[in-house]
């Protein structure tokens, strides 16, 4: 496809595509004569989405609008209208006392280390892995909760249910992995992906001992 200017970007694609999913346009229906008018739903219909939301409060808006038969848009100015926010539950971890210490130094040493190498930040992979269980629960960043005032609700966790575990590396080089562990993740099967796979995929981005 050519374009007479610049290609529009994968963010801009994006939200238009959004755009017509939720108005069934991409022109702006806000100004007057253009695009499809601003749907308006009867009292009825709006008691009906806040009923729903006060019933199952982490419904997805998506699902009410199936629901519902209303655009999402609809959905989000009855929620506005009612006053409801949308929260989203954050695991806090335990903090040590030492722990704010901890943070503090480590700051310190990156500082010096860029300070002796600007090129520190390049060499550095950083790493993570996130167990997803099978158990049909949502993950914790698509998981929101609608009410009128933070209901300081309760995230349980569970364990022994069966997941599979996923571990990633990124750097300034790209990515590294994704690497699947097959069993109970142990510290030997732990260090075999490390040594097996992600060093491997390391040293072929990196192509040096640095």
């Amino acid at each position: 496809m050519e374009f007479r200017r610049d290609a529009p970007t994968r963010l801009t694609i994006t939200r238009l595509r959004d755009k017509f999913e939720d108005e069934g346009t991409v022109q702006n229906v806000h100004k007057n004569n253009s695009g499809i008018p601003r749907t308006s739903i009867s009292h009825a219909r709006e008691r009906e989405v806040i009923e729903r939301f006060q019933q199952s409060p982490r419904k997805p808006v998506r699902q009410a609008t199936r629901e519902t038969g209303i655009s999402k848009s609809s959905v989000h100015r009855v929620l506005k209208r009612a006053q409801c926010k949308s929260f989203i539950p954050r695991f806090v971890p335990a903090l040590n006392e030492d722990d704010y210490d901890r943070r503090i130094e480590f700051c310190e040493w990156y500082q010096a280390k860029y300070a002796e190498d600007n090129q520190f930040p390049y060499k550095i992979v950083w790493s993570d892995e996130a167990t997803f269980k099978l158990n049909g629960s949502i993950n914790r960043h698509n998981c929101t909760y609608w009410a009128s005032n933070n209901p300081l609700v309760t995230v349980e966790h569970h364990v022994n249910l069966p997941g599979v575990t996923v571990w990633c590396g990124l750097s300034a080089l790209g990515l590294i992995g994704p690497f699947f562990f097959d069993d109970t993740v142990t510290d030997a099967i732990y260090l075999n992906l490390l040594q097996e796979s992600a060093m491997l995929s390391i040293q072929e981005i990196f192509r040096n001992e640095e």
